[in-house]
């Protein structure tokens, strides 16, 4: 079983699910590509003395992921469906092969059950092929925000920050985290508004080849006190996407996906897109 190219999205009847698979199918139709919606099945109910039997549970698998199909078919044209034996990361894994995004529900039920609570998404934000996006039941319009800290996984959510407000015609909103302890911790720093300036103008020097790529696009910059969980936290309240790299500077390198990340996945109210790091970016 394998996908093809363009947004491939997570289907298990639960109203997260569906949400996911109508934001992408239209963030397929902005795109101008292919959408695949993938359901996942597996023989462990059909074991006991109450089993299934498989082909009931085949049957079943086929009638979920062709509910799924036409609820895509409501917002974008060109939909295929897939349904694949194993957990779901592995069969969402293998659907992704080649796709442009990968996008799933906040939360499941059946193939997907935990995919919030559990190791599932911050799997696949680890090790998907392609960027992830996790969706609330009731995603929200309003502007791109990105979490920028300078690391390889931020520029690259940078730079796809603006290539989704470019498609919804939304504005941009790039923050960049200052701690609380620089200004008012047991020792602050003299020269803390310096810093902060300066944060500010490094920050502005990153956003500026975006900027000139994407000339039509508003955008907003600002460094705002705080951990970096809780201003990306709070702007989401607003945003339509929250775009975040899958790890920052900070940290344990070896965790793929790094705390920020996962507290955007587990409590952002708006849908969370989780970038890849450049491969050559270690």
């Amino acid at each position: 079983m394998r996908g093809g190219g363009g947004v491939v999205v997570g289907y298990d009847r639960s109203e997260s699910s569906e949400a996911a698979v109508r934001w992408a199918a239209a963030e397929a139709r902005l795109r101008g590509v292919p959408l695949t919606v993938v359901h996942a099945w597996d023989l462990f109910p059909a074991v006991g003395p109450y089993s299934v039997p498989a082909d009931d549970l085949l049957a079943a698998g086929e009638h979920i992921v062709a509910e799924g199909g036409a609820h895509a078919r409501e917002e974008t044209g060109d939909v295929h469906t897939v349904i694949g034996r194993g957990g779901a990361t592995t069969v969402l894994m293998e659907a992704a092969a080649g796709a442009d995004l990968v996008v799933v529900g906040s939360r499941g039920r059946g193939g997907f059950a935990g995919l919030v609570l559990g190791s599932t998404a911050a799997s696949l934000a680890s090790h998907a092929p392609a960027p992830v996006v996790v969706v609330r039941d009731h995603p929200a319009e309003g502007p791109v925000v990105v979490g920028v800290d300078g690391s390889p996984a931020s520029l690259e959510a940078l730079g796809l920050a603006f290539a989704e407000a470019a498609l919804r015609g939304a504005d941009v909103v790039a923050l960049a985290a200052w701690p609380r302890e620089v200004e008012v911790g047991p020792a602050p720093l003299v020269d803390a508004e310096s810093l902060r300036e300066f944060a500010g103008e490094r920050l502005a020097r990153l956003v500026a080849p975006w900027s000139e790529k994407y000339p039509g696009l508003r955008v907003r910059t600002a460094v705002l006190t705080g951990e970096p969980r809780e201003v990306l936290l709070d702007a989401a309240v607003d945003a339509g996407l929250l775009v975040v790299g899958s790890r920052g500077l900070g940290g344990f390198r070896s965790m793929l996906l790094g705390s920020v990340g996962q507290a955007l996945l587990h409590h952002a109210s708006s849908p969370v897109l989780v970038a890849r790091p450049p491969r050559d970016a270690g």
